[in-house]
């Protein structure tokens, strides 16, 4: 997007976590101390080539990771595919051909139809970033590599569903109890590591600079249903119980 004031390029992801997210979209960012993605531009790829071969290479950790954003897609936009992960999630930890090629087609295919009707994130994009306002503050807090990003985004969506159990009256406990059961049949945490030391006053400074934040106030995505979240402005004195919940320290 900067070199020669753009040029065409294409996409060859060779992780799960690449071809159901940050290939497709057009997003180009690197972090800094202050948080995640927060230099970079907007450029979409002329191609996007998933060969799902590439993927028996992975660690199991970086497979599991990327099972985080598929599950995302159900819970913001697609209450049928979150249903089918759940019954396919031996199949996707086994990397087993059919289930791998559909979950890849359905996550591509949701990100793409959201990117299409808002590129640039001014409205509808901002689903997309379901359990990220905390995921993205733990990778932050803890230094960017200490946890995946996947894992991050679980113990995110844990927090955020949980929010949601409070604040709108479509989600409750029984949906929360059913994604943190599939994100713990994924093999992916919903708390943090007891290893790891992460304050309130950590997460909150690095959730302060998400790209989702108008006039001062943290923005997070909460469930209403099963394909349906929001975004809602919340007081960091409604999310530190959740917060602790999920293992962080006051």
């Amino acid at each position: 997007a900067t070199y020669l004031r753009g040029i065409d390029f294409i996409q060859v992801p060779t992780t799960l976590l690449a071809m159901v997210d940050s290939s497709v979209g057009g997003k180009t960012g690197i972090n800094n101390r202050h948080g995640k993605n927060l230099i970079g531009a907007f450029w979409q790829p002329r191609l996007v080539l998933a060969d799902t071969d590439t993927l028996t290479t992975l660690p199991e950790g970086e497979r599991i990771s990327a099972l985080a954003e598929i599950i995302k897609y159900g819970v913001i936009y697609d209450g049928e595919f979150f249903a089918w992960i759940e019954k396919n999630i031996n199949a996707l930890r086994n990397l087993e051909t059919d289930a791998l090629i559909h979950a890849i087609q359905r996550s591509c295919e949701i990100k793409a139809d959201v990117v299409v009707k808002d590129e640039r994130e001014s409205g509808l994009r901002q689903i997309l970033n379901f359990g990220h306002t905390i995921g993205h503050a733990i990778e932050n807090s803890t230094g960017y590599g200490v946890m995946r990003h996947g894992e991050a985004i679980s113990i995110g969506m844990v927090v955020e569903s949980a929010l949601g159990v409070d604040q709108t009256p479509g989600w409750t406990e029984t949906e929360h109890l059913r994604l943190g059961s599939l994100l713990k049949a994924a093999g992916l945490p919903t708390r943090l590591p007891k290893s790891l030391t992460v304050s309130l006053d950590d997460l909150f400074k690095a959730a302060a600079t998400d790209k989702k934040n108008v006039d001062g106030e943290i923005r997070y995505m909460l469930p209403r249903r099963f394909g349906l979240v929001e975004a809602v402005s919340l007081a960091n004195k409604d999310v530190a119980p959740h917060l602790v919940a999920a293992g962080a320290r006051r």
